[in-house]
């Protein structure tokens, strides 16, 4: 009896010792484990972060601002140089406009509205004659309806031919005024005597 009680016994603490070496290595393993997991915790990179950081950012929900209209580009407007007019004054640029749109009227597209020409007054002594008539090619001559108008817009022609103005000027005058007579003349005399074509497009 005395004898299966030894075995027994040493048995018994056969059998503890080795559930403490098990025990042992266990705790030797997981400690291994948690710290493989923590290296590895640290090796990988954190890919819900790096995806928010990725992310394009997100616009404030407002309309955009509206783009501003396009610039219209002023309207280029036709200079016409104008000799023989009695005077400078906003009144005198409105009798050829007026005239420009009466022919526009009878169909002369060239003719335009008001708004297509810049008329500008020129005196036939002017100085800068030579240079305006190489700079502008639309001339003008205005031809009044007075008793003397033959003599004054005689004298306009001869002071253009000897200042170097234009020799092509087309004739501007009051409506109704007939071809026969005053503007036949002119345009003889300016063509004999001055060496200008003046333009007469009265009936």
């Amino acid at each position: 009896m005395s004898g299966n009680r030894t075995d027994q016994a040493a048995g018994l603490r056969q059998w503890a010792s080795l559930q403490r070496h098990q025990q042992a290595d266990d705790g030797d393993n997981a400690s291994a484990d948690a710290n493989a997991n923590g290296e590895a915790n640290e090796r990988m990179p954190d890919v819900a972060g790096a995806s928010r950081a990725n992310a394009a950012p997100t616009l404030p929900d407002t309309e955009p601002a509206p783009s501003p209209p396009p610039q219209r580009s002023p309207r280029t407007r036709a200079v016409l140089m104008v000799v023989g007019l009695p005077g400078r004054g906003p009144r005198q640029m409105e009798r050829v406009k007026e005239r420009l749109g009466q022919w526009s009227a009878l169909g002369r597209r060239w003719a335009g509205t008001s708004d297509d020409w810049d008329v500008r007054p020129v005196m036939p002594d002017d100085p800068a004659l030579p240079r305006l008539a190489q700079e502008h090619a639309r001339w003008a001559l205005w031809v009044d309806s007075s008793a003397d108008a033959f003599t004054e817009t005689y004298r306009t022609l001869c002071d253009l031919a000897r200042g170097g103005g234009p020799r092509r000027l087309l004739a501007l005058h009051e409506p109704h005024l007939p071809r026969a007579g005053l503007l036949d003349n002119l345009q003889g005399a300016a063509h004999a005597y001055a060496g200008i074509d003046l333009l007469v497009l009265a009936r």
